[in-house]
């Protein structure tokens, strides 16, 4: 009863528990910062290699491990083709797995997941994607031959927007790349989402 605030950041789940909780004993403040699964709108008239170097490294950076990654991007189709060469290139060529430790003196960019719980779950989410009828462009697993917690970075595109990793947070690094015709489709789509 002495604690006047909470502040918690973490899964949509577990804050709608502790939000509960402190309404039934002193009415507390919360303060939450649950999940997310942020869209990125590429329209047409973007200068594509900036949007490409930005939204793959919204998703890539920390391994995927930030609420506010771009893990859903939706592309314009007259621009759609060369946004996801570039990105694919980008996720092929640009990322090095390894040591983040070793990030200063060997050029690694993409370390592990923070532990066995959330690789396995980030697999877990990689299998829902293939069955989802998505395209599976690049990635889509642990790499072989490395010890440790490493997910591979991962495209799907025209993933069904029904399909659980449309929906639900990943936390990995995984993306999955749209295609739209106008601004109110894209718009829908990008707002179809429990997190706000």
């Amino acid at each position: 009863m002495d604690v006047r605030a909470l502040s918690f950041t973490g899964s949509s789940r577990t804050g709608r528990l502790i939000q509960a909780a402190a309404a039934k004993s002193n009415m507390k403040q919360v303060f939450l910062e649950l999940g997310g699964k942020s869209p990125a709108v590429i329209f047409e008239d973007a200068d594509l290699e900036k949007a490409v170097k930005e939204t793959a490294h919204s998703i890539q950076w920390n391994s995927g491990q930030v609420c506010m990654a771009n893990s859903r991007i939706y592309v314009q189709d007259t621009v759609a083709d060369k946004y996801i060469e570039l990105f694919k290139q980008n996720f092929e060529k640009e990322v090095k797995m390894g040591d983040p430790l070793d990030a200063r003196e060997n050029g690694v960019n993409h370390g592990p997941q923070a532990d066995e719980a959330q690789h396995k779950t980030v697999l877990q989410y990689l299998e829902s994607g293939k069955q989802s009828g998505g395209e599976l462009l690049t990635g889509g697993g642990a790499p072989s031959g490395r010890e440790g917690y490493y997910i591979e970075p991962t495209i799907f595109k025209n993933t069904p927007e029904d399909a659980k990793i449309m929906k639900e947070e990943i936390f990995g690094p995984v993306v999955n790349i749209n295609i739209f015709k106008t601004e109110d489709e894209v718009l829908a789509k990008a707002n179809a989402t429990e997190f706000v």
